[in-house]
């Protein structure tokens, strides 16, 4: 704190070159904030699912694969379940939306004692559950849309050759981190439309059954249980964790994920000479007052301390207002509103914020450090008398 009006002064000496360096540093790591953020939340949510005991059981083809909805009753029936419900992706549109939100058929029975985090009042849930053509959205769902209980909404069958012609009957919200732009309705009512369709073979299908467990110790067993009982029929299962299922969908962006870490890593070392040339000009011009400091008894040592400093004070400034600025601005405004449906929500965890001041905190120190090093080893003669 002694030298700290020092360093603040020769801080404040170029302000342009100082705003310039503190506003690239900021956007930079602003937009990386992002970035990093896109890919750590599904790690994050996949984590925090685990305490919830949810298994799901897929098709062993993958989502192309369809399970029997006859699987959803003897699965409930397993010692060690505590309930199961059918989930199937319809993925219709809604008015002239060009990408739709989540919708999904599941049994309104047992889907909110399977996502026990997701609250909703227990008369709109009698109503939705005595309403086969009704369904429940989302806080954030009715939000963006301006739906309220009673409402219409249709979705025009895409995938499927069918249309629903729903009815807003319930609301549901839950923690920040869990999905509260899905539209969810009656499975059953989905599955007598497609009895009725052109394609009928599509009908008495599920995408996949989720169901949850007793006890964490008792979900690798049932795993194991349900696919050996399935293996030899003609739609054997994979059956997973929850946190593994939601996995799966990070391992098939790993390529992109390398791809954007390493142009993050580029972009670094780029901050890294950008801040340094703005340092090395600016020791530049005081090569007679570090010469006249050192003359009146600053130690080498000091001399480096204060200009590595001043580096990491400018790089903080723009680290803090990049990460901190981000992190801010995601739980002030609803980002994912903006996505046009591709993000059900998005934040900027306080760890990859801090991490991200860390960074900035780094550049300044390496892009400081050789002008500290050549000013701690100048020479008090060449510097007073050296003209710049």
């Amino acid at each position: 704190m002694k030298y700290l009006h020092y360093i603040l002064r020769n801080v404040r000496r170029n302000p342009v070159r100082t705003f310039l360096t503190v506003a690239s540093l900021a956007i930079t790591l602003f937009l990386t904030m992002i970035l990093l953020s896109f890919f750590a939340i599904n790690g994050e949510v996949s984590r925090s699912s685990r305490v919830y005991n949810r298994i799901v059981v897929l098709s062993s083809q993958g989502f192309a694969g369809r399970v029997p909805i006859a699987r959803n009753k003897e699965i409930s029936a397993m010692e060690g379940i505590v309930a199961a419900s059918p989930f199937s992706w319809f993925g219709g549109k809604y008015k002239n939306q060009t990408m739709p939100f989540a919708q999904f058929g599941v049994d309104p029975d047992t889907f909110f004692a399977i996502y026990d985090e997701l609250t909703v009042p227990a008369d709109q849930l009698k109503a939705l559950q005595a309403d086969k053509t009704g369904c429940v959205v989302g806080k954030k769902l009715a939000e963006d849309w301006g739906l309220k209980l009673g409402d219409p909404l249709p979705l025009k069958g895409d995938i499927y050759p069918v249309d629903l012609n729903l009815t807003v009957r319930a609301i549901y919200d839950g923690p920040p981190n869990r999905d509260r732009r899905m539209c969810l309705f009656h499975w059953e009512f989905l599955d007598e439309l497609l009895k009725t369709s052109p394609q009928k073979g599509q009908a008495g299908n599920a995408g996949c059954i989720v169901a949850k467990c007793k006890s964490a110790s008792v979900m690798v067993p049932i795993c194991h249980k349900i696919d050996a009982e399935y293996k030899s029929s003609d739609t054997p299962t994979l059956t997973q964790s929850e946190e593994a299922f939601g996995q799966m969908f990070g391992e098939m962006m790993k390529g992109l994920q390398w791809v954007i870490s390493m142009i993050g890593l580029v972009v670094v070392v780029a901050l890294v000479f950008v801040a340094g040339n703005a340092m090395a000009m600016a020791l530049r011009e005081r090569t007679t007052e570090i010469a006249v400091l050192k003359a009146i008894g600053f130690s080498n040592g000091l001399v480096l301390f204060l200009v590595l400093a001043e580096a990491m004070f400018v790089a903080g400034i723009g680290g803090a207002l990049g990460s901190f600025g981000c992190k801010f601005l995601c739980d002030t405004v609803d980002v994912a509103r903006y996505s046009a449906g591709f993000l059900p929500f998005f934040y900027v965890s306080a760890a990859n914020a801090t991490m991200g001041l860390v960074v900035a905190l780094l550049i300044g120190f390496f892009s400081g450090l050789i002008p500290a090093v050549l000013a701690a080893r100048s020479s008090v003669i060449n510097g007073l008398r050296k003209v710049v």
